[in-house]
């Protein structure tokens, strides 16, 4: 994998990690792929977490038109 491709993994990680953080699925993200990042499942507020703050204007996780995108083959 390239360096910009484990860059852009790395930040999707930390992004998905945010979400679960607060008690929140990840948009566009299911729990199976939750599983292959080796993240757990969102927990509910009940579970001893911070009460959920009201949802702000995040980033959205699609990628702009013409973004980067790697052809190196996997190792």
């Amino acid at each position: 994998m390239c360096l910009a491709c484990e860059q852009q993994e790395y930040f999707f990680r930390l992004w998905c990690a945010d979400f679960l953080a607060r008690g929140e699925m990840p948009p566009g993200v299911t729990l199976d792929d939750l599983q292959a990042l080796g993240l757990p499942p969102p927990k509910s507020p009940g579970e001893g977490g911070k009460p959920k703050p009201e949802a702000g204007n995040r980033p959205s996780p699609v990628q702009p038109a013409g973004s980067f995108a790697c052809d190196s083959p996997d190792e």
